[in-house]
């Protein structure tokens, strides 16, 4: 995780900040990065424009940021001395703000406690724009999270045929195995394909025989364990653990990780690009 040097902290106030605060200082400290901590404030609405007189609307906003930077006081105060921190209080909606930053001023990594929502384990909102739009990788920090991260999924989907797609995947592989060798912990790489089409295939239109699908598919998964290979070649004397299963790859990812139980993971995300 070396090649972070500039790391963007969100704040959602407290306990889930101190949680994720002690993972941004030892990150921080290891790379010598500078931290900037920021606590976005909503707008108020317009609507409220014609129930408070405007001096009484201005108090109420002028107070919210005061209790923000009052967080964020608080929450540099955790940060080891030696390292350059700056606070920051952003106004609008926050996952446009927290990205506006990061194109601003550059930041190379965004940490963000989870934020609770009524249906557990879900993301919210503004997660899950940060993760889907985010120039930059974003970590999202469970306030449970156990230390260290002893076990380490990566999910990857490389093609030889997409250098921008093959790219990314390498980028992951990079990431989570340096955080595995500051953790001490454990890497399996996992990769979910699936033969697209089969039903079609055995339909009418192609009649295919249950035996030249079972040829298909076998060769498809020897396929996919090659890229696999060359994908990991770099890195044949780190003893990762690889995983090629066949499924669905989003209802099979999330039945691996719930029996995997790993600490972190570590994928891309639907905006590829």
């Amino acid at each position: 995780m070396e090649q972070f040097k500039n790391i963007l902290f969100v704040s959602c106030s407290g306990q889930e900040d101190l949680a994720a605060i002690n993972r941004v200082n030892q990150l921080a400290m290891s790379n010598q990065a500078r931290i900037t901590l920021v606590r976005v404030v909503d707008e108020l609405p317009a609507a409220a424009g014609y129930l408070i007189l405007k001096k009484r609307l201005t108090t109420l906003h002028e107070a919210a940021q005061t209790l923000a930077q009052n967080d964020l006081d608080e929450l540099a105060s955790h940060i080891d001395p030696t390292l350059k921190v700056e606070t920051r209080i952003l106004v609008g909606k926050p996952f446009i703000e927290i990205i506006r930053a990061v194109l601003s001023h550059s930041h190379d990594l965004i940490i963000k406690p989870k934020q609770a929502v009524v249906k557990e384990p879900a993301l919210d909102s503004t997660d899950l724009h940060l993760l889907r739009k985010c120039p930059c990788p974003v970590w999202i920090i469970k306030p449970s999270q156990r230390k260290p991260f002893g076990k380490i999924l990566i999910a990857v989907d490389p093609d030889p045929a997409d250098p921008q797609r093959l790219s990314l995947h390498a980028e992951l592989i990079k990431l989570g195995t340096s955080l595995a060798k500051s953790e001490q912990g454990k890497v399996e790489v996992v990769h979910i394909w699936d033969l697209q089409g089969a039903t079609t295939l055995r339909g009418p239109r192609f009649n295919l025989s249950d035996a030249e699908i079972v040829a298909m598919t076998n060769e498809m998964q020897a396929t996919r364990q090659k890229q696999l290979a060359e994908l990991l070649a770099p890195y044949a004397a780190s003893r990762i653990k690889t995983s090629l299963v066949q499924g669905d790859p989003g209802p099979t990812l999330v039945r691996l990780i719930e029996k995997r139980k790993p600490d972190i993971v570590v994928m891309g995300t639907v905006a590829r690009t």
